[in-house]
């Protein structure tokens, strides 16, 4: 599928939101594995340790104001909506589409929103009072500027409908897919688990400690199952800091401590991603109890390498749908212990070489599909003037 259009594809996450900078690489892996790249632009702040394949033309995120731009860029942001930084980023580009952004950049080129999930409409307790009405007001000004609003689930779908009804005609879902580099499958992940002295029997949970990734009903789980002599050892790996509750990992570990399975529970921080997949390939299966998920990237990644995985009973989780999979009631300690049970005691630990080739047989073509429908949006958004 050829892409008359130019695309510039922005900068995404950062070192308290990992995910995002996983979207966008997966998404450009996607462009690249498709054959369309000749039309991509990727903005970065810092092009020398971005990690971008140097397949894309890379263009620096104009940043040096002086103080004249300074103030100018403020006013065009509060009354008009206007990105100054963006515009002098790319109006050398004369780019047609602008994916994700919300605000203007001149050049009548086409924008692109991407919300991944509406976490604040079910967790309204994680937020400071008053913040749905705020963002209410303020994702209806983004949307209202996009020419199309991009969504990663039909579970998110629906919640768009419930939150900002007007907007829904102009929105799509476009579900990402997670890369495996095939290198990936030359290598033992024994030689991972003993880089951190690991056990080679655990369930992998990788998930970053924030308060609604409910890992506290893991270990409670746990505790029941230390009480009928069954002890399964839990890796976890992820960024320890959650901004909105500074305190929640230390007062998990306390936690942990309190429930007596501490021997059981391995920390490992933000890791290597390629040391990620290998740990998913050598685990009996991953473990996402979360309370919330928009499109999760752990369980794509189990999707691409072949591993099976014991999951929350979200819409979300269901719509993503990995294969032999089992699911448990998010808030039922016991359940999730029963599921646990099962897994520990009945899957084997290493990679499911049968489910691994199912994965690998058609992951191209999933990354393929990711790609042309995104370019099918970009398309769509460019008629759109």
């Amino acid at each position: 599928m050829t892409n008359p259009i130019k695309i510039i594809i922005n900068e995404l996450g950062g070192a308290q939101w990992t995910g995002g900078i996983t979207y966008r690489n997966n998404l450009l892996k996607a462009i690249k594995i498709s054959g369309n790249s000749e039309q991509i632009v990727c903005l970065s702040s810092n092009p020398e340790k971005s990690g971008l394949d140097s397949l894309f033309k890379i263009v620096k995120i104009y940043t040096k104001f002086n103080a004249f731009e300074r103030l100018l860029s403020r006013v065009l942001k509060s009354f008009f909506d206007f990105d100054y930084s963006l515009y002098k980023t790319t109006k050398n580009e004369k780019p047609d589409v602008l994916f994700p952004h919300s605000l203007f950049i001149g050049n009548n080129a086409s924008l692109i929103f991407w919300i991944p999930d509406f976490q604040f409409v079910h967790l309204p307790h994680l937020y400071p009072p008053g913040y749905i009405e705020m963002n209410r007001k303020k994702l209806d000004g983004y949307f209202k500027n996009a020419k199309i609003i991009v969504v990663s689930s039909d579970d998110a779908l629906k919640d768009l409908k419930s939150f900002l009804p007007q907007h829904v005609s102009k929105t799509r879902v476009m579900r990402f897919v997670a890369h495996v580099p095939e290198r990936l499958y030359l290598d033992d992940p024994i030689e991972t688990i003993a880089k951190y002295n690991l056990p080679c029997d655990f369930i992998f949970l990788p998930n970053q400690f924030w308060s609604h990734k409910n890992h506290l009903v893991v270990f409670e789980a746990l505790k029941i199952l230390k009480d009928e002599n069954i002890y399964p050892n839990i890796v976890c790996s992820g960024n320890p800091i959650d901004v909105r509750n500074p305190g929640y990992f230390t007062n998990m570990l306390q936690k942990i401590s309190e429930l007596g399975v501490r021997n059981q529970v391995a920390f490992l921080g933000l890791l290597p991603h390629e040391h990620v997949y290998s740990l998913i390939r050598q685990s009996k299966c991953v473990l996402n109890p979360s309370l919330f998920e928009g499109w999760s990237t752990s369980v794509e990644e189990c999707k691409s390498v072949g591993k099976r995985m014991i999951l929350s009973d979200l819409d979300v989780h269901k719509e993503q749908a990995p294969a032999k999979s089992l699911y448990f009631e998010r808030s039922s300690t016991k359940d999730l212990a029963r599921q646990l049970k099962k897994a520990w005691l009945e899957f084997e630990s290493g990679p499911d070489l049968e489910l691994e080739k199912e994965a690998r047989t058609i992951l191209n073509d999933r990354m393929k599909g990711f790609a042309n429908q995104f370019f099918e949006i970009c398309n769509e958004a460019n008629k759109i003037k």
